[in-house]
């Protein structure tokens, strides 16, 4: 018969082989959720910055020098807290 360590290899090749199709299954509705939300965005009229995940209207008016109007859109698009708004668009200082 089957002696204890083919058997652990056996079971060990099984949970891998679960584990990536898992994985794998994971990875396929994370991305159908990322392009549900981007359509989603889109038909709102919200176009966000790829490197910063921030609402390009909010970039616009953080460039232009106008803090307190890109915080309230910010939280418009969000619905972020002011605390969370104004520490988003102070890290965009820093930056």
């Amino acid at each position: 018969m089957f002696e204890t360590t083919e058997v652990l290899l056996l079971l060990l090749f099984v949970a891998v082989f679960y584990i990536y199709n898992e994985l794998r299954v994971t990875r396929q509705r994370f991305f159908n959720i990322d392009r549900k939300l981007d359509c989603l965005l889109e038909e709102k009229g919200i176009l966000f910055d790829k490197q910063t995940y921030v609402p390009k209207d909010v970039l616009v008016a953080f460039n232009l020098g106008h803090k307190l109007k890109a915080i309230r859109l910010y939280r418009h698009h969000t619905g972020a807290s002011l605390k969370q708004a104004h520490e988003l668009i102070n890290s965009l200082e820093s930056n």
